[in-house]
């Protein structure tokens, strides 16, 4: 009995402190036959190192996914991000609304082709554009629109907008403090690492202008 009582407690210990990026489910969708899109399964391989559950997906099946996105926000299996890349992009918000009004949490656009608007269920949305485009509030709309231009970047166009390790970063960082935690580094440094960080650091980043 008093065995039985300690496995339980342990059970229940365990899924208390179960890690919030374990509670977040990440759709990326590509663009046309994702040929143009491959820096999205760089992103969700990273993200899946970090502890995220991330699926990637083509853009057409938007209106599938999005019943299925919002059955997990309503189990309580969110919060729900969406990252799209070009036809991805333009069919993120079709995903959200195909969500009935469940919630999203974040949706990340990378290069998106025209205007769209936002629908009321988008908590935030981060939109990097290599062009000029407009982001429209649907009515009810309450949440937060970060547009990042990247035009004044020569290395930087619609092909390749989704593979800039800086974005991926940034994007990261974004999806760590949504799901409520520090996000650690993927492979903790040693005191014998300190000759490769200083390698590391001498690199020049990639920019994207704001």
């Amino acid at each position: 009995m008093r065995i039985r009582y300690f496995l339980s407690a342990a059970l229940i210990g365990m899924s208390l402190c179960a890690s919030p990026a374990q509670a977040t489910h990440i759709y990326l969708l590509k663009g046309l036959a994702g040929i143009f899109s491959t820096g999205l399964d760089t992103l969700a391989d990273e993200l899946k190192r970090r502890g995220f559950a991330a699926t990637v997906h083509a853009y057409d099946d938007y209106d599938t996914l999005g019943p299925e996105a919002a059955q997990l926000a309503r189990t309580g299996k969110g919060p729900i991000i969406i990252i799209g890349h070009s036809l991805g992009a333009d069919t993120a918000f079709a995903m959200a609304k195909a969500m009935k009004g469940a919630p999203v949490a974040l949706v990340v656009l990378f290069g998106p082709d025209g205007n769209m608007t936002v629908p009321a269920n988008v908590e935030r949305v981060l939109c990097y554009v290599t062009g000029d485009i407009v982001l429209h509030k649907a009515p009810g709309f309450r949440g937060s629109i970060r547009k990042v231009s990247t035009a004044k970047d020569p290395g930087i166009n619609h092909f390749n907008i989704e593979k800039i390790e800086s974005l991926h970063a940034k994007v990261i960082a974004e999806i760590a403090a949504i799901a409520g935690h520090h996000e650690p580094s993927a492979k903790p440094r040693v005191a014998g690492d300190k000759r490769q960080a200083a390698i590391d650091k001498s690199k020049p980043p990639v920019h994207a202008s704001q």
